[in-house]
């Protein structure tokens, strides 16, 4: 940890310390690129000389694009990819506060390439002792339009869940990305874009339903599959219109889940449960609908997810309940003030030190999750076997602002206030409402 320390202040006093501790961290940040820059504007000039070279050169050589590099022709490429981002936190009231007000959210380091022209590979590590490996996989894509993957990768489900961790427009994902989408498994999966590349799809069938699934003794779903198809509806109506890369999408997952206090679990951004233990037992299934719309310096992205999960022979008599329902949704917007393209990835057309001081994107979301059954006519209980499940649930407001300062270094603050439902079983009883400040430095090479 590079600071140590209790939770700060909220308001005027989160602003002067965040600043005044944060300097060192954003010298340490830039550093690294600026020598790089050098380098990398070195190796525009000689792009052209490169891209010959590839193809004449087949020992093993060194090469620097933006990152580290080994190539062997057109045979072998291996990137060394390392990922930072360390956050500084404020909360109001201090009760959920993690006992440090700077902590490293990510320390990552892997490779990726490919090898023999048809195969990609990526091998992720966290620097941590518990879940270190995060993507590990092998994809096959001799065909363009059905590639094969296999390995441990995240399940196809859930646009915020598969968006990159250092590509998102927040600091947290939406709490159904963070808790109804599967996450993280090990499986196998077919994909491709066909029609033109307006129609994609991914299935497969994976051991679990995903590390979101399993926490404690929660073993989650046994064997899952799961389907997504994302299409542009309007693109062969109107392909010079915005509208022609308007996304919309539908994914699902089934599997099964063994006898126990096994539900999916509700809690807030920092952990703290506010849903009730349930018996579970039997299918599990999620339907998801999303959208995302791209044009030019803006987005717009929605979703609704739904989970339901069976309670077959769960009650007092040995009967099944209602099943235990998780749902939830979001709708979030983006612009990117500097007038940079947001499809494909934000790169600062000016960045710092180079004639500009990078992008500057503003962002806003709401998203709200819920848990509960549906069984009119019963009395609401948190007992984990009651027909009529006493339903709690929270939205969540956040305001963000990005600076992507250049291709390696993005800066992000985001205030985040989060509503309950019961007050009785919110992070502190008797308090439905709660602010997080962050303010989160990222590096990627």
């Amino acid at each position: 940890m590079l600071w140590r320390g209790s939770a700060f202040g909220t308001n005027g006093g989160f602003v002067v310390v965040i600043v005044t501790r944060s300097l060192s961290a954003l010298a340490c940040l830039l550093l690294l690129p600026l020598a790089v820059l050098a380098q990398d504007g070195q190796n525009v000039q000689d792009k052209e000389k490169e891209k010959e070279k590839e193809g004449e050169s087949k020992g093993l050589r060194f090469v620097w694009n933006r990152r580290p590099s080994l190539r062997a022709g057109d045979m072998l490429r291996v990137d060394f990819r390392v990922k930072l981002q360390e956050d500084g936190l404020s909360f109001s009231p201090k009760s959920e506060a993690p006992e440090e007000s700077f902590v490293f959210a990510r320390r990552r380091i892997g490779i990726q390439g490919n090898f023999l022209k048809v195969f990609e590979y990526r091998v992720e590590r966290e620097l941590t002792r518990e879940s270190p490996w995060r993507d590990v996989f092998l994809n096959f894509r001799y065909f363009r339009d059905v590639q094969l993957q296999a390995g441990r990768f995240k399940v196809p489900f859930s646009l915020d869940q598969l968006t990159g961790e250092m590509d998102n427009d927040f600091i947290h994902r939406s709490r159904i990305g963070d808790l109804l989408a599967p996450g993280r498994d090990v499986g196998v999966m077919a994909h491709g874009r066909v029609l033109g590349r307006g129609l994609s799809y991914q299935g497969g069938v994976f051991r679990h339903d995903g590390d979101n699934s399993r926490f404690g003794h929660n073993p989650g779903a046994g064997r899952t599959v799961a389907g997504r198809v994302v299409v542009t509806p309007l693109r062969l109506v109107t392909k010079d219109s915005p509208l022609a890369d308007l996304e919309a999408g539908l994914a699902m997952t089934g599997g099964d889940v063994p006898e126990g206090l096994n539900a999916l679990r509700g809690v807030s951004i920092w952990d703290t449960r506010f849903s009730s233990d349930v018996y579970v037992k039997g299918r599990r299934l999620r339907t998801g609908v999303e959208e995302n719309w791209e044009p030019g310096p803006f987005s717009v992205k929605s979703e609704y997810v739904r989970v339901s999960d069976e309670r077959r022979e769960q009650g007092l008599l040995n009967d099944d309940l209602p099943k235990l329902l998780s749902r939830g949704w979001y709708v979030s917007a983006t612009w990117i003030v500097t007038g940079e393209k947001k499809a494909g990835g934000i790169e600062p057309s000016r960045p710092l030190f180079r004639h500009g001081a990078g992008a500057i994107e503003i962002a806003g979301r709401y998203d709200r999750i819920r848990f509960g059954s549906n069984a009119p006519g019963e009395e609401p209980e948190t007992n984990p076997r009651a027909v009529n499940l006493a339903e709690n649930g929270e939205g969540i407001w956040t305001a963000g602002v990005n600076w992507y300062v250049n291709h390696w270094v993005k800066i992000q603050v985001n205030s985040m206030r989060e509503a309950f439902e019961d007050i009785d079983r919110s992070p502190r009883p008797g308090r439905a409402r709660f602010w997080t400040h962050i303010v989160r430095f990222q590096f990627v090479l």
